[in-house]
């Protein structure tokens, strides 16, 4: 399952409630800021984690995406009104998972298996979250070591010392 081709379909509430942090936020009653964490949190390793990454919310409205922010490397959907982002995520990953490689991420197991016989990858958020966690910590350890000052060069490094 190699991640910079594949399209990442996250069930958001789902995560949302899994992730300690957005829970708690959400258990206060800021769902709003819940998702803004999540979503913030997901657009820092969006390479990392594949070509195209969807967060789907259940219903708002009419649906379809979010028009309050601005167009980021993760995209933020709305099932439409009286539709589960369940039956959202199952119908695209029937609709596009044989053609592009695809990872669905939802703890639903029913909607796993509708995306794993529609032919996509899947992946509890338990362990979808452990993977954000090493992508965090990887890129966390590349910035550290690309700002590391480089080791001072004396002449000595230059022109060593015959023996």
């Amino acid at each position: 399952m190699s991640a910079p081709g594949r399209w990442v379909l996250i069930d958001g509430y789902s995560l949302v409630h899994r992730d300690e942090a957005t829970a708690r936020v959400h258990r206060s009653g800021r769902l709003f800021e819940a998702r803004r964490r999540l979503v913030r949190r997901l657009e820092r390793i969006a390479p990392q984690l594949g070509r195209r990454v969807t967060v789907v919310f259940d219903g708002r409205d009419a649906g379809g995406p979010e028009t309050d922010a601005p167009a980021g490397p993760v995209e933020v959907i709305y099932s439409p009104a009286g539709a589960s982002a369940d039956a959202w995520i199952e119908r695209a990953a029937h609709a596009g998972a044989r053609s592009q490689p695809m990872l669905v991420v939802t703890s639903d197991r029913l909607e796993r298996e509708a995306a794993s016989a529609s032919g996509a990858d899947t992946m509890g958020c338990g362990d979808f979250l452990d993977l954000c966690e090493r992508i965090e910590r990887a890129l966390s350890g590349s910035a550290r070591r690309a700002t590391a000052p480089a080791p001072r060069r004396t002449l000595g490094d230059l022109f060593p010392p015959r023996a």
